[in-house]
């Protein structure tokens, strides 16, 4: 009986460990309840990057893992946030979303444009804004 805890326990500490790094996310979740107080909490640059998405869009998943590395990387400076459209529908809808995903930047707790740069963690980190490609610095 001891033998058998004693490798039971391992794998309940791995399982364990693996769920609180999974917790872990530097991309704040919005929902309708909370998204006008939280999309003026701006980093350094004053800017907020949202990611509207579904949890079925294939699009979206593959999105993830970058979206979250880049939350990571900008911490700090541009925080980067996500709503999920199949809950947060009123959010959703006031923004005018209906495609997946659909990154938007905010200014100031206002929508200053669509976000059309990079979407991999490793490129230019900039913030392009509409099809200009213009940058959406201040």
């Amino acid at each position: 009986m001891h033998l058998r805890r004693l490798v039971l326990f391992p794998g309940v500490a791995l399982l364990l460990a693996t769920a609180s790094l999974a917790a872990a996310s530097d991309v704040l979740e919005l929902t309708d309840d909370n998204f006008e107080s939280r999309i003026s909490d701006t980093g350094s640059a004053g800017l907020m990057l949202v990611e509207f998405f579904a949890p079925w869009c294939g699009h979206c998943k593959r999105l993830a893992p970058e979206y979250e590395a880049a939350a990571t990387r900008l911490k700090g400076i541009v925080p980067l946030a996500k709503v999920d459209c199949t809950a947060n529908t009123n959010t959703c809808n006031k923004y005018g979303v209906s495609g997946y995903p659909t990154l938007k930047i905010f200014r100031d707790g206002e929508e200053a444009g669509a976000y059309d740069g990079p979407r991999t963690a490793g490129k230019d980190p900039g913030l392009h804004c509409g099809n200009s490609g213009s940058h959406c610095s201040s």
